[in-house]
Parts: C-alpha cells; structure tokens; sequence
C-alpha cells in the first residue's frame, strides 16, 4: 500500500530540502539551451538604449540603499505587534516599511507557553518515527521531510496565525475583476527546521524561490516585471498582483518548486533564537534588487573587478547563455561574482532575536537565506508557514493537499514517497485548531458573500473541494 500511495506523487522524486538548489546538492550549473538567448533578445529588442539608462540609474540607487543596510543591519527590519493588527492599528508607516524592504517580524502571534507545547509535542512526534530531510546520512535532521504532525496542523489554523497571514496578503494590491480574495487565507503545509548548536550543513545560500527561469521565460510571469524590461525599473511595483496569479513557477516540477501563489514565505519561530544563532537572512531591498538580478543577464562589466561603466550586452564573452544563478527545476541563486552590486556579504541581514510564538515574513521576491552555522545554546526552531490567498490555482492545489492530509502522503509541491503514512499518532482533520483553519485547509465550504469577484471565486473553491454552493 505504501508503494501505491508512494506513485500517487504526480512525478515528484524522494528527496530533501537541499535538492531544491543548484549548488546546495552538488549539481553542475550548465549553460542554459539556445531558446533562453533568443528569451533574452526577445524581451529587450528596440529598448537596448532605455534599459542601459534605467541600469545605470539603478546602480546609483543601490549604492544609497546597500550603504544604508550594511548600516542599520537588523534594525532595518520592521516589528509588528499581532496586537495592533487585532486592533487594526498598525502604523502606516511599518507598512510602508514592509512595502520597501519586503520583510517583517510580526510579534505575539501565538501565546509563547502554547508555542513551546507545540515543539515539545512535535519532538515526541519525531522521536516516535522514522524521518527523512537533511541531511540525508544524519540520524537528527536539521529540515524534516514532515508536513503532518498535530503540531503543525494546529499552528497552522491557528486563528491568529491565519488572521497575520490575512494582513499580510493585504500588502498586495489587485485591479477591479482581478480573481482574488486577499482577506482569505489558505494553509500552505510546509517543512519542520531543527537546528542545533554547532550545526554548519543547512547554511543556504543566498536565493529567491516560486521558481528561476520562469521569470523571465513564463509569460505571465515575465509580464509581472514588465516595466524593468521595458528599461523604467523605478515605476515597478512589486506589491501589484497584475501577472502573478496567472503566473506558473514550476515549469519544471523541481523537488522544491512551489506551484502556488504565495504573497509572502514564512515561519513560525518555536524557540528563542536570533543573529548569530542559525536564523534566517534577507536582503531587504525588495524593489530595486529585483530589477537588478532580473537585469544581470543583459549586462557586462567592461573592465574586470569595476562595478562601474557596465554596459548592456546579453552575449556572455564565451558565447554561453546564463541567467546567472537561474537553473531549470532550482531555485534562482545569488552569489557575490554573479551579483556584485549588492555587496551581499554586508546585506544579508539576520533577522532580529525572535521569541516563540513570533513569526517571520518575507516577499516571495526578497533574496534569502540561512546564517552559516549556528553558535547560540538553543536549537533554532520553526515551522514553515507562508501566507497564501484565495485563488482558483491556489484552491485546486488545495484540494490536491487535503487528499494527501488524508493519507499522510507529502503535499504535493514537495519531495514524493509514502511520507509519514505509517507514522504513529499522525496529524489528522480532528488536530484543526478553527474553523477559520477547516476553511483554509479545504474541509468547510467558503461563505458565497461579498463583491462579484468574492462570490464567484467563492462558487469556484466549492465546486473544486466537491461542496455545494452556500
């Protein structure tokens, strides 16, 4: 039975959490096939001129703001209190903060006596089964390969964890008649990260996820960037949706390729951690280093190790075409050869000592990763638990992960395999701590209310999660 539920993953291999990345699993970065060189001419042909003008006005701007978060460090991050989102009362000014770094600490989300009992609880969990993630050869894992604990199914549909992700989808913003419901969140069932003092293997390097070469090679999702293209960088606006939801981020069904639209990853942090002590890093610079590794493939420098006098040319001296750290099936990565204009050795910024039960956000489009080793006392614990809006793609992969809650098989987007099938004191529907958390997971049919785009998308989630209409 396990085997047949194990061919039930719609192509997706056994794997882990490292072999979602070119370099971090040992493969070859390899020159891209000739369609990306004639992608690459595509995209800027009659515009060469505008977008040489646009990237040296770039290259200006990122000196001010890479001065200023190799400055600041952690203080650039912005705090939220979940008290003030209850309340409605979050400063306009944190969320313009939030707009321009693409990053946030959200405090108190979960009461930190619950949060700790969902750790231990999940620990025993651990203890009781057998698991796989990374590394592979090690007994304790760092990443667990395990979606269905009790404990994350109950931080999940935790309903201050839903309503955070609910404000923070809010960050976007969708034209009239565009089909989506910010204001409903969905459970994205996600990784479990324990890492111990001294641990050097989970040392991400600096990258951006939903997808690589899809932005510039999927059509919807290269029109998301259509203004950097075009060679006018600082009218684009990464919080407006036009492009995304249609946009399709896993063309080549990668072990770790998300085919949901996500607002914002994150997490929920279970133990007391912060700089210095294994937690994550961000470049928080959203808007500008976009434009700016969306462009590197057009751009050479002119003379070697200048950072200035670079000039637009798509043709690498080799003959080679590359999307400089963009790989078929991988995440998009950063290193500081590739991308030397943001001097990422000084602007991967950890993020600010987190209690348990705060969380963690960053845009789907911020460069991120993990601190190379972990020097704290403590394990850095988390639950992954990103914010996902309502949305016809987004509701169907839904249903496809409710199937697999079920029959404790992975989530669809993640590495195959019978999963925790067998596992003893699985997770199961009776662990959903809300209603609001049976709706996100797709076990309670959406209220038919609202505008015309809310009450279709509504009729729409219900027709595909098998409900009538309410």
């Amino acid at each position: 039975m396990a085997t047949e539920v194990a061919m039930d993953k719609r192509g997706k291999r056994e794997g882990n959490i490292s072999h979602a990345f070119t370099s971090f699993s040992g493969k070859k970065s390899n020159p891209l096939p000739d369609r990306y060189r004639i992608l690459k001419q595509n995209l800027t042909k009659g515009r060469e001129e505008a977008i040489q003008k646009s990237w040296d006005d770039l290259i200006e701007h990122l000196k001010e703001r890479t001065d200023e978060v190799a400055s600041k460090r952690e203080k650039i991050i912005p705090v939220i209190r979940f008290s003030d989102i209850a309340n409605g009362t979050v400063p306009e000014s944190v969320i313009a903060d939030v707009r321009r770094t693409g990053v946030a600490v959200v405090r108190g989300v979960m009461d930190r006596s619950k949060t700790e009992k969902l750790l231990a609880d999940c620990r025993e969990y651990l203890e009781g089964n057998p698991h796989s993630g990374f590394p592979t050869d090690a007994k304790k894992k760092v990443v667990y390969e395990t979606y269905w604990s009790p404990s994350q199914i109950k931080a999940r549909t935790d309903p201050n964890m839903l309503r955070t992700q609910a404000f923070m989808n809010q960050m976007f913003k969708a034209a009239p008649g565009q089909k989506v419901d910010l204001s409903i969140p969905l459970a994205y069932c996600d990784r479990i990260q324990i890492r111990p003092p001294g641990d050097k293997h989970f040392a991400l390097t600096p990258h951006v996820d939903a997808g690589s070469v899809e932005r510039w090679e999927d059509k919807a999702y290269n029109s998301v960037y259509r203004k950097i293209f075009e060679g006018k960088w600082r009218e684009f606006d990464p919080w407006d949706l036009t492009g995304r939801i249609e946009a399709v981020m896993d063309m080549y069904n990668g072990a770790g390729g998300s085919s949901v639209f996500r607002t914002f990853q994150g997490w929920l942090g279970l133990s007391e951690h912060g700089p210095h002590q294994g937690t994550l890093v961000t470049h928080p610079i959203l808007g500008p280093s976009t434009a700016y590794w969306l462009l590197r493939p057009f751009f050479q420098p002119t003379r070697a190790s200048s950072l200035d006098g670079w000039k637009f040319s798509p043709e690498e001296p080799n003959g080679d075409t590359i999307l400089h750290g963009a790989n078929p099936g991988t995440a998009q990565e950063h290193t500081p050869g590739y991308h030397p204009h943001l001097r990422l050795e000084e602007t991967m910024i950890p993020y600010p000592v987190v209690e348990p039960g705060d969380t963690v956000f960053w845009s789907t489009d911020t460069i991120h990763g993990t601190e190379n080793d972990n020097l704290g006392p403590n394990d850095a614990c988390v639950f992954y638990i990103p914010s996902t809006p309502l949305t016809e793609g987004n509701i169907k992969y839904i249903s496809r992960q409710r199937d697999a809650l079920r029959a404790g098989t992975p989530p669809p987007d993640f590495p195959g395999g019978s999963g925790e099938y067998a596992f003893r004191g699985r997770g199961s529907v009776k662990d959903i701590a809300s209603e609001e958390g049976r709706l996100a997971l797709g076990f309670k049919p959406f209220p038919v209310k609202g505008n015309d785009v809310q009450v279709a998308l509504a009729q729409r989630a219900n027709e595909i999660l098998g409900f009538q209409s309410y």
